[in-house]
């Protein structure tokens, strides 16, 4: 390997190491202190009520710990990293509503972030996030053809001619200018 992929690979590394530790460390919290995670989100202006709440206290800290298992493997990190990005999203999308939106702040986190205020977490938030899409692009997983992103780790579940035809369209389609004259419908 040479040392842009070795750079490349240490910062998909690194990355993928604090996301498993903030998100099982976060996961085994909320579901040891399920009564807590539940009373925050019933009490929240945002996803306040019963129904969210039994469903998010499950949800979140599910999804966080799969999350984590998806990063610690190599064959299943760029899923992981997709996993993250989306989660990351939600985070600050909530973390953007409260503070633009709720009528009152909660104090829902636990651990050191419980130490941010709202706008300190916003920011914590956007630069996880914005880790995770870095994290993505510099996968080795991922390559930048011709304009187009194809993956390797992904498998199409359909066969070679389907799957053809489908990165067909697709590439007719995100090509800038409109549609080639070689990109025919089919």
């Amino acid at each position: 390997m040479n040392r842009h992929q070795i750079f490349r690979e240490t910062i998909v590394q690194t990355a993928c190491l604090l996301f498993i530790v903030l998100f099982a460390y976060a996961g085994l919290t909320k579901l040891l202190e399920g009564h807590m995670f539940y009373d925050n989100i019933r009490n929240s202006p945002i996803l306040g009520g019963k129904a969210m709440a039994s469903l998010a206290s499950w949800a979140i800290p599910l999804s966080e710990l799969a999350v984590s298992l998806l990063l610690i493997l190599k064959k299943t990190r760029l899923m992981g990293l997709y996993g993250t990005a989306v989660l990351m999203l939600l985070f600050t999308g909530y973390t953007v509503a409260i503070l633009f939106f709720a009528p009152y702040k909660p104090c829902s986190c636990g651990g050191i972030i419980s130490l941010l205020s709202w706008e300190q977490h916003l920011v914590l938030n956007g630069i996880l996030l914005l880790l995770a899409l870095l994290a993505i692009l510099l996968s080795p997983n991922i390559k930048i053809i011709h304009g187009t992103r194809s993956t390797k780790a992904l498998k199409w579940p359909w066969n070679q001619k389907k799957k053809r035809k489908m990165m067909k369209i697709f590439c007719c389609a995100t090509r800038a200018g409109g549609r080639p004259k070689t990109c025919k419908r089919e």
